[in-house]
């Protein structure tokens, strides 16, 4: 079933184990970022205003053309933030596949809560990208909220990008603020990006067993002249967003 790879729950599917070897590493940048993303000093301001928990968000897949768009949202209780710093991360984009799965794999030994939202390629064609990414920040963020019953008035939320969804807890809106690069300038939000990353990579390559003719496992479903070609050669799989200009018409 093609929706079977789309709910897979990271900290249940088998990804500390994810075998980079079926990735080209021409296709990643092997650089390291220099240290901590800013060693946590957002978070440490928005400690000093009262909060507890600053939840980091961001997305990935929102260009590609095929595949879902996935966010993912992680946070650290202020009193275990320095005992959490982990070295070199970064938003995921400058990172080597190698790094952000040895990072990911720290990430799943520490006191860092995550979740992940995703939207199909098909939910995606019935609204559109800006709406897909909205409806994964919010259920994202609520599911970490709620299944780690995190105090609402203690929460203080930051989305990579510049739109954030409407989060009400209660009678009172968490505040949830939009930060362009915010992937580069907040450690949770660096944290995010990479968990999203490696989780919908995951999928990809599993979605690469069952089409291997459109190379998911390289492009991650990203538009390459290859893939166009294979979708021209092939027609697209039912993973193919049919709204995006490259899939309309065919």
């Amino acid at each position: 079933m093609v929706s079977s790879f789309y709910n897979i729950d990271p900290r249940e599917a088998n990804i500390k184990n994810l075998s980079l070897s079926s990735l080209k590493s021409s296709a990643f940048p092997v650089s390291r970022a220099s240290s901590k993303t800013n060693e946590g000093k957002y978070e440490k301001q928005q400690y000093q205003n009262g909060y507890e928990y600053v939840i980091g968000t961001d997305d990935v897949g929102r260009g590609a053309i095929a595949g879902p768009i996935l966010s993912a949202s992680c946070c650290i209780h202020k009193d275990a933030l320095e005992n959490n710093l982990l070295d070199h991360v970064n938003d995921s984009k400058i990172l080597s596949a190698q790094d952000r799965q040895e990072i990911f794999d720290q990430i799943l030994e520490s006191d860092i809560y995550f979740r992940c939202a995703e939207r199909s390629p098909q939910q995606i064609d019935d609204s559109n990208i800006q709406k897909a990414t909205m409806e994964c920040f919010q259920e994202s963020i609520q599911k970490l909220i709620l299944e780690e019953e995190l105090p609402l008035e203690k929460v203080y939320a930051v989305c990579d990008g510049k739109s954030t969804p409407k989060l009400v807890g209660s009678a009172t809106p968490i505040p949830c603020r939009p930060m362009v690069d915010a992937d580069q300038k907040i450690y949770t939000v660096s944290l995010a990006s990479i968990i999203a990353k490696v989780t919908r990579d995951k999928l990809m390559c599993e979605a690469h067993e069952q089409w291997p003719e459109f190379n998911f496992k390289d492009n991650k479903g990203y538009r390459t002249r290859e893939h166009v070609e294979a979708i021209h050669k092939y027609g697209p799989c039912p993973i193919h967003r049919m709204s995006f200009k490259a899939l309309k018409h065919r």
